[in-house]
C-alpha cells in the first residue's frame, strides 16, 4: 500500500480517536446527570417511605388513644354501677374490672408514648433526608446548568471532528475506509499499530497487542507493499514507524 495511504490512515485514526473521546465525554456528562437524578429520586422515595411509616405510627397511636377513652368510659360506667349495688361480692367484682381497665389504660398510654417517640424519630429522619434532598437538588441543578452550558460547545467540536474524519476518509479508497471502520468499531478506534523491534534479540511485534510479527512482514512493510498488512492476532493495520 502506498505510504501516502498509511499516512492518511494514521491521520484518520487520530481524528477518529478525538471524535470518540468527545462523544464519550458527552455521554459521560449525560450519564453523570442521570446518576445524580437517580440518587435524587431514591432520596425522594426514602422520604415517602418515612412519611408512610410516620402515618402508620400516628394511626396506631390514634387507635390506642381511642381505646383509652373507651376504657375510661367503661371505668366511669363501672363506678356508676358500684354506687347502685349493695352486694359486697358484686362490688368487688366491679372493682376488679375497674382495676383491670386501669391497667389496660396504663399499658396503652405507655404504648402511645412509645409510638410518639417513634414518630419524633421518624420526623427527625425526614428532616435530615429533606435537607439532603435539598442539597442534592441544588447539586443536580448546578450540574445540569454546567452540562447544558458545555453542550453546544461539545456538539460543535463533535460536528467539526466528524467533518474532519469525513474529509480525510474521502481521500482514501472506499474499501480501505470500510476496513478502517470495521476495525475501529471492534477495537474502539485503535486501528493502526506500529511494528516494534526488540533491540535485544531483533524480533518484531505488533505495537497494539504485542504479539510476534514475522520478519517477512516487517520486510514487506519496509518494501512499501501495495496491500494493507494486518496483525494476525488483533487485526490492526500494521505500519513501520518513521526512522
Amino acid at each position: 500500500m502506498p505510504q501516502v495511504v498509511l499516512d492518511t490512515l494514521r491521520e484518520l485514526q487520530e481524528a477518529d480517536r478525538e471524535l470518540r473521546r468527545l462523544t464519550q465525554e458527552k455521554a459521560a456528562h449525560d450519564r453523570t446527570v442521570r446518576v445524580r437524578a437517580g440518587q435524587l429520586e431514591a432520596q425522594q422515595a426514602a422520604i415517602e417511605t418515612l412519611r408512610a411509616k410516620r402515618l402508620e405510627a400516628r394511626k396506631k397511636a390514634d387507635q390506642k388513644e381511642l381505646e383509652v377513652r373507651e376504657k375510661q368510659a367503661e371505668i366511669q360506667r363501672l363506678r356508676t354501677q358500684q354506687t347502685q349495688i349493695k352486694d359486697n361480692r358484686q362490688f368487688a367484682v366491679l372493682q376488679n374490672e375497674i382495676k383491670f381497665a386501669e391497667l389496660s389504660i396504663t399499658k396503652l398510654e405507655d404504648d402511645i408514648l412509645a409510638d410518639y417517640e417513634d414518630i419524633e424519630a421518624v420526623e427527625a429522619e425526614i428532616a435530615q433526608d429533606k435537607a439532603k434532598l435539598q442539597k442534592q437538588q441544588g447539586e443536580l441543578d448546578a450540574l445540569r446548568n454546567e452540562v447544558e452550558a458545555k453542550k453546544d460547545e461539545v456538539d460543535r467540536e463533535i460536528e467539526a471532528c466528524r467533518s474532519r474524519c469525513d474529509d480525510i476518509a474521502r481521500a482514501l479508497p472506499r474499501e480501505v475506509v470500510d476496513k478502517f471502520n470495521r476495525i475501529a468499531d471492534h477495537l474502539d478506534g485503535e486501528v493502526l499499530a506500529a511494528v516494534v523491534r526488540d533491540l535485544d534479540d531483533g524480533t518484531f511485534a505488533c505495537g497494539g497487542c504485542h504479539m510476534s510479527v514475522t520478519q517477512n512482514t516487517y520486510v514487506l512493510l519496509r518494501g512499501r507493499t501495495e496491500k494493507l498488512v494486518t496483525c494476525p492476532n488483533c487485526t490492526r493495520i500494521l505500519y513501520v514507524p518513521d526512522d
